[in-house]
């Protein structure tokens, strides 16, 4: 079997000339972002201008256009109780956009905030969910061990992590974390709870079960996946938890201030089987589940006694969800006021927003995932060559690609202004780690995700193929399954390729039965549905650390690994990246890492992306909190009413 070639960048240099999988939404997109539908009526038009000299379907175009996914991506970190940070990276507040940045110093108390769900929740049991869709519940009613903190007044989320249930911790050895919790941390006061104080047995019960049942189990628990770091979680008494590691791992802290991981503190009596933990929820979180009605909705209460409020916080007396699965109706309940945020669909926002004078845009946090071409390495595949790999993606037009898809210019007139950023094939969501592929850090790699046809075509010739022997591959994807846009994503790739003299052909096939097991964990080792030579394009789910995505993507233990075992350095790097616990030297390796895939094009970056972008009503105020990647849903608890609704 062949080996993927890497020559080093340094044998071509070229002038920079002038570009995720379950939908977890509680009145936003999850942290698998989709990009925005064009605009309304106008999408084909005005996506055949931006294209023009290429070819793209006008009935791919008209359809797209009719649809939409929704706003914010944003991540649900619960608490504000500080104490000492462990060895995580603190990277620098970066400003956001100014547009969201409204509140006022004194946020007001009381009423009623509004919002959807569009789905039917399965379970109310962390344990007993078969996706993140379902623990959206969960994130307003339970607090992490840890958290990561907010960015306030519109700043980025910084990836420092604070105390939530645990109020200080040490670390008296690389195996061994102990944790002092907060005797403020209290459960709900309803029976059987009762109020009382969450204990360290609260936790490591719920521990055993979640390594045991939770289907999230294998980023956080050992046991079910030797790479995982926790090993176990004891209490050595009612204050005071020990967490062992499997090994000395930076990936440890991350993980377990992520609500994304799915550990949720559930509480004895519920684990005893007081009550039914399917049907009801007693968190220690800034929410209390009142009710749940099937097809109707949720209501929550604000929690008084919760510890990270200060009395405070949350500002709202209560928050409504109604389940409305058909984005239309969402609109209508939002053109009513009866929903207040998260409902408007990406095509129509900057419509609504000129109709609807007491609305505004707001900026959510930046996407942590990004989507990417995912090679075949059998060894009858082109992408053994280097050459070819840097090829396609230098076809790419990535600012293009954003013009089509999302059409950030039409926010500028509302005095909205977005960032286009490119993945490397990390995003810019992780902030101070991220190398722009535009600037000058990404190294000699760079060059390979600009956008040059002429030199594309040089390195196709010198590869053996040419305008008699065209380069030719199927790019495999599930259809909509990760969102409506995604077809048309690829006709506008496929008319860029197609520039450079490459053949790309759609091949949509079944999400259960074929992607996911042939493609997406297959083990890079496929062939395409047309021709044998395939790529598949996946979106490229992120998470709480940037060794949660490479370790997903790129190493050949990952659950959907792009690589199979065909990179072993790769995992080297990984290994050292996450075996550093010193701050600096931890970026350094991320960092190196960015630079290695970008020169030697392992996987092709093909998400470029704006902010995501919700529509809100100007009475709801408190959108300009930015959140760390790894959750779901958005810090509710920080939202409050001006009385002006």
């Amino acid at each position: 079997m062949g080996r993927p070639s890497e020559p080093e960048s340094r044998g071509l240099r070229l002038s920079r000339s002038a570009y995720h999988p379950e939908r977890g939404r509680l009145g936003s997109a999850g942290d698998a972002d989709r990009a925005a539908e064009p605009e309304g009526s106008q999408g084909g038009s005005r996506m055949t201008r931006i294209l023009s000299g290429y070819s793209i379907s006008r009935r791919r175009l008209l359809s797209t256009a009719a649809t939409g996914t929704a706003g914010i991506a944003a991540a649900a970190l619960i608490g504000c109780s500080s104490t000492k940070a462990p060895a995580k990276p603190a990277a620098p507040a970066t400003p956001a956009s100014p547009a969201a940045s409204n509140a006022p110093a004194q946020p007001k108390s009381g009423g009623t905030l509004k919002t959807i769900l569009n789905h039917e929740i399965n379970s109310l049991d962390a344990y007993r969910v078969g996706g993140t869709n379902d623990y959206l519940p969960q994130n307003l009613t339970a607090s992490q061990l840890i958290k990561f903190d907010y960015g306030y007044g519109g700043a980025r989320a910084s990836g420092k992590i604070s105390g939530d249930l645990a109020k200080s911790w040490e670390q008296p050895d690389p195996l061994t974390i102990v944790f002092k919790l907060d005797p403020a941390a209290k459960f709900d006061g309803r029976a059987p709870t009762n109020g009382r104080v969450v204990t360290a047995e609260d936790i490591a019960q719920s521990w055993q079960r979640f390594a045991k049942e939770s289907v999230y189990r294998v980023e956080l628990a050992n046991a079910a996946n030797k790479d995982a770091p926790v090993a176990s979680m004891e209490a050595i008494d009612a204050s005071t938890l020990r967490v062992k590691l499997a090994r000395a791992d930076s990936l440890a802290f991350p993980l377990l201030a992520s609500p994304g991981s799915g550990f949720v503190v559930q509480s004895v009596e519920g684990l005893a089987g007081k009550f039914d933990m399917a049907k009801e929820i007693r968190g220690q979180g800034p929410w209390i589940l009142e009710s749940y009605r099937s097809g109707v909705g949720m209501v929550f209460k604000r929690n008084p006694d919760w510890h990270g409020g200060g009395g405070k916080k949350p500002y709202a007396d209560a928050l409504n969800v109604s389940i409305i699965p058909d984005i239309a109706q969402q609109e209508v309940q939002f053109r009513s006021k009866n929903v207040h945020f998260g409902a408007v669909s990406q095509a129509n926002i900057a419509i609504f927003a000129k109709d609807l004078k007491d609305t505004q845009v707001v900026i959510g946090s930046p996407a942590s995932g990004g989507p990417y071409w995912g090679m075949s390495w059998l060894a009858n595949q082109p992408w053994m060559d280097v050459r070819v790999r840097r090829a396609v993606s230098m076809a790419l037009d990535r600012d293009k690609f954003v013009d089509v898809i999302q059409d950030p210019k039409r926010f500028e007139a509302l005095g909205v202004k977005l960032t286009t950023t490119w993945n490397n094939p990390m995003s810019a969501g992780y902030g101070d780690y991220y190398l722009d592929p535009k600037g000058k850090d990404l190294g000699p790699g760079a060059v390979w995700l600009q956008h040059n046809v002429a030199e594309a075509k040089k390195l196709l010739d010198a590869a053996g193929f040419n305008a008699q022997k065209p380069l030719e591959f199927d790019l495999v994807y599930p259809g909509a399954q990760y969102g409506a846009d995604y077809p048309t994503r690829v006709d506008t790739w496929q008319a860029m390729a197609a520039d450079a003299g490459i053949k790309l052909n759609h091949a949509v096939v079944d999400y259960s039965n074929e992607y996911i097991p042939k493609y997406f964990r297959g083990g890079a080792t496929f062939e395409g549905k047309k021709v044998k030579t395939a790529m598949q394009y996946p979106p490229g789910s992120g998470g709480a650390d940037p060794l949660v995505f490479f370790n997903r993507h790129v190493s050949s233990t990952g659950t959907s690994s792009a690589t199979g075992k065909f990179w072993p350095q790769i995992d080297d790097m990984l290994n050292k990246a996450r075996g550093t616990l010193d701050v600096g030297q931890r970026k350094a390796a991320i960092q190196e890492l960015q630079r290695y895939l970008a020169d030697q094009m392992i996987i092709i970056p093909a998400g470029p992306t704006t902010e995501p972008v919700d529509l809100v009503w100007k009475g709801v105020r408190g959108f300009d909190v930015q959140t760390w990647p790894g959750g779901l849903g958005g810090p509710r608890e920080e939202l409050w009413l001006d009385g002006t609704l």
